[in-house]
């Protein structure tokens, strides 16, 4: 699913009988939350459920479909919170106006929620939002009454996105979810409903046991395409067929738009790298969640809370479906320490080989997505580490190496001091890596990809205009 937020224009009388029905709904979805389960912890049936919420809210503002939304919204956030100890408002504002530093009606706004109408294609899309097909307007209708939301223009692909949707919305084919708060007008609609998506990609002849990984990390992202012939479930015979180091390098201070198009450009050079030697699927961890840091070091915290990994998934996800290509969630546990033991590529892109070969393994339909461990695996990794030959798993592995303190990550390269600027004068060396910038000039991040073996003296020949006679021009390059 793709959601595309737009700031909206209405008379002040018109917002507030938004506000009115937001009002509503958001008392309805509470109810709704509560009472998802009886008293012996049973969950309701929705048609009871939703019977139950009608019988309190109908007759106002809002009409029935907007209270059936309700009812789901509902129903869902007590999935996501089965113990029915949610606080609408969230819990910081809750103490606040508990301890009487915020009035009652600030409380009350806090509580609001957006105004949720689910998609129906039978009602062109949607029964009470209609998109203009511009995008430049859209019209709430609600009991005979109708309110019109001045949009601004939008561009580039969420504009080519907002007009196709539209379009297809009023012709009955696709349906469309809209959202509203105080300030925007959020439309949600499936990509693969959208044949002319701008983002669609043409598809390629997938190879059976070729994956890419990806390992997330808060300043690095690693990503490694990895072929795998024999036996899915051990190390050998996985050959690293290519890997890819991004530097995310966002500043602290960074807007959540500048972070969401950073992890865009990463998401797109990640199914590029994906489609280059054809890769079956992608493989991400599972259960990553959002990074939080609540220490001393301020520092550190902002570097950890800046970037949600969820939203990356969920673009991968989307954007990986266009192109054809499968995402699995795969357990990472140790799977930096067998990577930097097994394959041969910057710690994070190690990382992200182990994933990969999980991934093979899990559509192989093998249970444990750990590596066999048997006589002489250990033996048969890295010489120039010191590994407990006697360990019967790898969680003896990782806690040998852990305790006895050795360096076993393979170092990230990084651009030496005094470099030139890769969008000047090209791509340049850093420790055998290529350097260049993720997406545009004076835009956060650098990527690194395993540079060719190049000698320090290149000659190029220049054919110069001057008479007859071409000029001979010589070069030298060196590394760093």
């Amino acid at each position: 699913m793709q959601t595309i937020s737009i700031p909206y224009r209405c008379s002040h009388t018109d917002a507030a009988f938004l506000r009115e029905m937001r009002r509503v709904f958001s008392a309805a979805v509470r109810t709704a939350y509560v009472n998802a389960k009886d008293g012996n912890g049973v969950s309701r049936k929705q048609k009871d459920l939703r019977d139950l919420v009608k019988s309190r809210f109908a007759g106002g503002v809002v009409d029935a479909w907007i209270l059936h939304c309700a009812t789901l919204e509902g129903m869902d956030l007590r999935k996501a919170r089965p113990d029915g100890k949610m606080i609408f408002g969230t819990r910081a504002g809750f103490e606040r106006r508990r301890k009487g530093l915020i009035d009652r009606d600030l409380w009350t706004t806090m509580r609001l929620r957006p105004l949720c109408s689910r998609g129906d294609k039978l009602f062109l899309g949607n029964r009470h939002f209609r998109l203009r097909p511009d995008g430049r307007s859209c019209v709430v209708g609600m009991y005979g009454r109708k309110i019109v939301l001045e949009l601004p223009e939008m561009l580039g692909n969420a504009g080519k996105v907002l007009r196709q949707a539209a379009a297809l919305a009023a012709q009955k084919k696709i349906n469309l979810t809209f959202r509203i708060d105080d300030s925007r007008l959020h439309v949600t609609v499936d990509a693969n409903d959208l044949p002319q998506h701008p983002q669609r990609r043409i598809p390629v002849r997938l190879v059976k046991g070729r994956a890419l990984g990806i390992d997330l990390n808060p300043n690095w992202i690693g990503l490694a395409a990895v072929e795998k012939t024999s036996n899915p479930s051990a190390l050998e015979g996985s050959t690293l067929l290519e890997h890819c180091l991004v530097k995310l390098d966002l500043p602290k201070d960074s807007s959540p738009e500048l972070t969401r198009e950073t992890l865009a450009a990463v998401v797109d050079r990640a199914i590029g790298l994906a489609r280059k030697p054809r890769c079956s699927v992608i493989t991400v961890e599972r259960g990553l969640g959002k990074l939080r840091s609540s220490g001393r070091n301020r520092s550190l915290n902002r570097l950890l809370n800046y970037w949600a990994r969820t939203i990356f998934v969920a673009m991968l996800q989307r954007r990986a479906r266009l192109a054809g290509i499968e995402v699995l969630e795969v357990w990472g546990g140790y799977s930096s320490t067998i990577g930097n033991l097994a394959f041969e590529a910057p710690d994070t892109c190690a990382s992200a080989a182990e994933i990969a070969r999980r991934g093979i393994a899990r559509l192989a339909g093998t249970k444990d997505v750990l590596p066999a461990f048997g006589e002489g695996t250990v033996a048969s990794l890295r010489k120039d580490l010191p590994l407990p030959v006697d360990a019967g798993s790898w969680a003896d592995v990782h806690r040998t190496i852990k305790a006895a303190k050795i360096g076993y990550r393979r170092p990230h390269p990084d651009v030496p001091k005094g470099s030139r600027d890769s969008d000047v004068h090209g791509t340049f060396a850093s420790l055998g890596h290529a350097v260049v910038r993720l997406r545009r000039r004076r835009r956060p991040g650098l990527v690194f990809r395993a540079a060719p073996a190049r000698p320090d003296e290149a000659v190029r020949i220049l054919t110069v205009q001057r008479g007859d006679a071409p000029a001979k021009c010589v070069s030298t390059s060196k590394s760093g």
